[in-house]
Protein backbone atom coordinates (compact mmCIF):
# COMPACT_ATOMS: atom_id res chain seq x y z
CA UNK A 1 0.00 0.00 0.00
CA UNK A 2 0.63 3.41 -0.07
CA UNK A 3 -0.34 7.00 1.15
CA UNK A 4 -0.11 10.51 0.06
CA UNK A 5 0.90 12.98 2.74
CA UNK A 6 1.32 17.01 2.47
CA UNK A 7 3.28 18.35 -0.57
CA UNK A 8 5.12 15.60 -0.40
CA UNK A 9 4.49 11.46 -1.60
CA UNK A 10 4.98 9.25 1.57
CA UNK A 11 5.60 5.74 0.43
CA UNK A 12 4.95 3.41 3.06
CA UNK A 13 6.31 -0.33 2.29
CA UNK A 14 4.60 -2.74 4.18
CA UNK A 15 6.81 -5.75 3.47
CA UNK A 16 9.73 -3.58 4.61
CA UNK A 17 8.06 -2.78 7.97
CA UNK A 18 6.17 0.42 8.83
CA UNK A 19 9.35 1.94 10.10
CA UNK A 20 10.70 1.58 6.39
CA UNK A 21 9.71 5.08 4.37
CA UNK A 22 10.78 6.63 1.58
CA UNK A 23 9.98 10.72 0.70
CA UNK A 24 9.66 11.88 -2.62
CA UNK A 25 9.81 15.54 -3.43
CA UNK A 26 7.26 16.90 -5.56
CA UNK A 27 8.36 19.80 -7.79
CA UNK A 28 6.51 21.85 -10.88
CA UNK A 29 7.71 24.01 -13.48
CA UNK A 30 9.54 27.04 -11.92
CA UNK A 31 8.87 30.49 -13.67
CA UNK A 32 11.54 30.55 -15.46
CA UNK A 33 11.05 27.26 -16.92
CA UNK A 34 7.52 28.20 -18.29
CA UNK A 35 8.85 31.11 -19.61
CA UNK A 36 11.49 29.38 -21.99
CA UNK A 37 8.50 26.88 -22.68
CA UNK A 38 6.54 29.76 -23.79
CA UNK A 39 8.94 31.49 -25.89
CA UNK A 40 9.69 28.19 -27.63
CA UNK A 41 6.34 27.60 -28.55
CA UNK A 42 5.56 31.27 -29.85
CA UNK A 43 9.10 30.27 -31.64
CA UNK A 44 7.81 27.36 -33.22
CA UNK A 45 3.79 29.05 -34.01
CA UNK A 46 6.32 31.82 -35.61
CA UNK A 47 7.75 29.23 -38.16
CA UNK A 48 4.72 26.82 -39.01
CA UNK A 49 1.91 29.68 -39.32
CA UNK A 50 3.46 30.92 -42.71
CA UNK A 51 3.49 27.17 -43.84
CA UNK A 52 0.16 26.29 -42.79
CA UNK A 53 -1.38 28.97 -44.25
CA UNK A 54 0.26 28.73 -47.51
CA UNK A 55 -0.65 24.90 -47.20
CA UNK A 56 -4.59 26.53 -46.80
CA UNK A 57 -4.15 28.66 -49.55
CA UNK A 58 -3.28 26.30 -51.81
CA UNK A 59 -5.79 23.62 -51.20
CA UNK A 60 -8.52 26.00 -51.57
CA UNK A 61 -7.24 26.90 -54.63
CA UNK A 62 -6.61 23.34 -56.25
CA UNK A 63 -9.86 22.77 -55.35
CA UNK A 64 -11.81 25.48 -57.30
CA UNK A 65 -9.89 24.76 -60.35
CA UNK A 66 -10.49 20.96 -59.77
CA UNK A 67 -14.03 21.40 -59.63
CA UNK A 68 -14.87 23.83 -62.37
CA UNK A 69 -12.28 21.73 -64.88
CA UNK A 70 -14.62 18.50 -63.55
CA UNK A 71 -18.19 19.97 -64.32
CA UNK A 72 -17.14 21.14 -67.26
CA UNK A 73 -15.47 17.81 -68.26
CA UNK A 74 -19.21 16.57 -67.11
CA UNK A 75 -20.89 18.68 -68.95
CA UNK A 76 -18.93 17.47 -72.22
CA UNK A 77 -19.95 14.10 -71.66
CA UNK A 78 -23.38 14.87 -71.36
CA UNK A 79 -23.76 16.23 -74.06
CA UNK A 80 -22.64 13.12 -76.21
CA UNK A 81 -24.28 10.71 -74.07
CA UNK A 82 -27.37 12.70 -74.47
CA UNK A 83 -26.56 13.99 -78.11
CA UNK A 84 -28.23 17.11 -77.60
CA UNK A 85 -26.54 20.43 -75.92
CA UNK A 86 -25.35 21.10 -72.38
CA UNK A 87 -24.62 24.06 -70.63
CA UNK A 88 -22.32 25.72 -67.80
CA UNK A 89 -23.93 28.89 -66.44
CA UNK A 90 -22.55 31.44 -63.88
CA UNK A 91 -24.62 31.66 -60.86
CA UNK A 92 -26.51 34.69 -59.69
CA UNK A 93 -24.70 36.11 -56.40
CA UNK A 94 -26.79 35.28 -54.44
CA UNK A 95 -26.29 31.63 -55.41
CA UNK A 96 -29.50 29.34 -55.84
CA UNK A 97 -30.14 27.39 -59.05
CA UNK A 98 -30.21 29.70 -61.79
CA UNK A 99 -27.92 31.49 -64.43
CA UNK A 100 -26.96 35.04 -63.95
CA UNK A 101 -28.90 37.29 -65.85
CA UNK A 102 -26.84 40.68 -65.40
CA UNK A 103 -24.29 41.00 -68.32
CA UNK A 104 -21.40 41.99 -65.88
CA UNK A 105 -21.39 39.18 -63.42
CA UNK A 106 -20.88 36.96 -66.12
CA UNK A 107 -17.34 36.76 -65.68
CA UNK A 108 -17.41 36.08 -61.97
CA UNK A 109 -17.10 32.24 -62.05
CA UNK A 110 -16.49 32.22 -58.22
CA UNK A 111 -19.91 32.80 -57.48
CA UNK A 112 -20.68 29.41 -58.34
CA UNK A 113 -21.66 28.02 -61.74
CA UNK A 114 -24.69 25.16 -62.94
CA UNK A 115 -24.30 22.74 -65.31
CA UNK A 116 -27.80 21.31 -67.41
CA UNK A 117 -29.03 20.19 -70.30
CA UNK A 118 -29.80 22.85 -72.80
CA UNK A 119 -31.82 21.08 -76.13
CA UNK A 120 -32.24 24.82 -76.92
CA UNK A 121 -28.87 25.85 -77.40
CA UNK A 122 -29.17 28.94 -76.05
CA UNK A 123 -29.44 31.57 -72.83
CA UNK A 124 -32.94 30.17 -70.93
CA UNK A 125 -35.10 32.79 -70.09
CA UNK A 126 -34.69 35.00 -67.40
CA UNK A 127 -32.18 32.76 -66.60
CA UNK A 128 -34.54 30.20 -65.27
CA UNK A 129 -33.51 26.62 -65.55
CA UNK A 130 -36.36 23.98 -65.23
CA UNK A 131 -35.32 21.35 -62.22
CA UNK A 132 -35.04 18.42 -64.67
CA UNK A 133 -32.56 20.00 -66.37
CA UNK A 134 -30.48 20.72 -63.99
CA UNK A 135 -27.13 17.99 -63.98
CA UNK A 136 -24.94 19.76 -60.97
CA UNK A 137 -24.72 22.65 -59.06
CA UNK A 138 -21.60 24.47 -57.45
CA UNK A 139 -22.50 26.90 -54.85
CA UNK A 140 -20.48 29.60 -54.26
CA UNK A 141 -17.32 28.93 -51.98
CA UNK A 142 -15.04 30.96 -49.73
CA UNK A 143 -15.47 35.21 -51.35
CA UNK A 144 -11.50 35.25 -51.17
CA UNK A 145 -10.79 33.10 -54.07
CA UNK A 146 -11.73 34.20 -57.56
CA UNK A 147 -12.08 32.78 -60.67
CA UNK A 148 -12.74 35.56 -62.81
CA UNK A 149 -13.47 35.43 -66.92
CA UNK A 150 -10.46 37.73 -68.23
CA UNK A 151 -11.27 38.59 -71.90
CA UNK A 152 -14.10 41.25 -73.24
CA UNK A 153 -18.18 40.24 -73.14
CA UNK A 154 -17.96 37.60 -71.33
CA UNK A 155 -20.53 34.72 -73.07
CA UNK A 156 -23.76 34.27 -70.43
CA UNK A 157 -23.05 30.23 -70.23
CA UNK A 158 -20.19 27.86 -72.22
CA UNK A 159 -22.30 25.50 -74.50
CA UNK A 160 -21.24 21.86 -75.64
CA UNK A 161 -22.92 20.48 -78.96
CA UNK A 162 -23.64 17.09 -79.28
CA UNK A 163 -20.32 16.18 -80.79
CA UNK A 164 -18.79 17.53 -76.96
CA UNK A 165 -17.29 20.60 -78.73
CA UNK A 166 -17.92 23.76 -76.66
CA UNK A 167 -19.69 26.55 -79.49
CA UNK A 168 -17.19 29.32 -77.78
CA UNK A 169 -14.09 28.83 -77.00
CA UNK A 170 -10.76 30.26 -76.00
CA UNK A 171 -12.01 32.32 -73.10
CA UNK A 172 -8.97 32.75 -70.11
CA UNK A 173 -10.17 33.14 -66.57
CA UNK A 174 -7.79 34.24 -63.64
CA UNK A 175 -7.74 31.82 -60.37
CA UNK A 176 -6.82 34.17 -57.90
CA UNK A 177 -6.27 35.14 -54.25
CA UNK A 178 -8.10 38.52 -53.60
CA UNK A 179 -6.46 38.65 -50.03
CA UNK A 180 -2.98 37.98 -51.90
CA UNK A 181 -1.80 39.50 -54.87
CA UNK A 182 1.32 37.60 -54.94
CA UNK A 183 0.43 34.81 -54.52
CA UNK A 184 2.48 31.94 -56.31
CA UNK A 185 -0.47 29.86 -57.07
CA UNK A 186 -2.33 32.19 -59.42
CA UNK A 187 -3.11 30.34 -62.73
CA UNK A 188 -4.30 31.41 -65.79
CA UNK A 189 -7.02 28.68 -67.04
CA UNK A 190 -7.59 28.93 -70.81
CA UNK A 191 -10.68 26.52 -71.90
CA UNK A 192 -10.37 24.79 -75.12
CA UNK A 193 -12.73 23.29 -77.67
CA UNK A 194 -13.09 19.76 -75.80
CA UNK A 195 -13.59 22.47 -72.20
CA UNK A 196 -10.00 21.45 -71.24
CA UNK A 197 -8.42 24.01 -68.90
CA UNK A 198 -5.04 25.02 -69.54
CA UNK A 199 -3.68 26.35 -66.60
CA UNK A 200 -0.48 28.77 -66.82
CA UNK A 201 1.63 31.12 -64.94
CA UNK A 202 0.71 34.44 -64.61
CA UNK A 203 3.40 36.56 -66.80
CA UNK A 204 5.65 39.28 -65.26
CA UNK A 205 2.80 42.00 -64.99
CA UNK A 206 0.88 39.37 -62.86
CA UNK A 207 -1.93 39.30 -66.11
CA UNK A 208 -3.37 36.52 -68.42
Amino acid sequence: MSGVVSDSVLWCDQNMGNDHFTWVLQRGFTLIEAMVTLAVLAILSAVAFPSLQDFVERSAMRQLQSEFSASFQRARVDALSRNTCVSVCPLPAEGGASCETTAANFRNWHQGWLVFVNEACTAPANGVVPAADIIQVRQPGAARYTLIDQGGNPPALHTFNARGVLRATGRTLALADSQRDDSPHTRCMTINLQGRLLASRPDADGGC
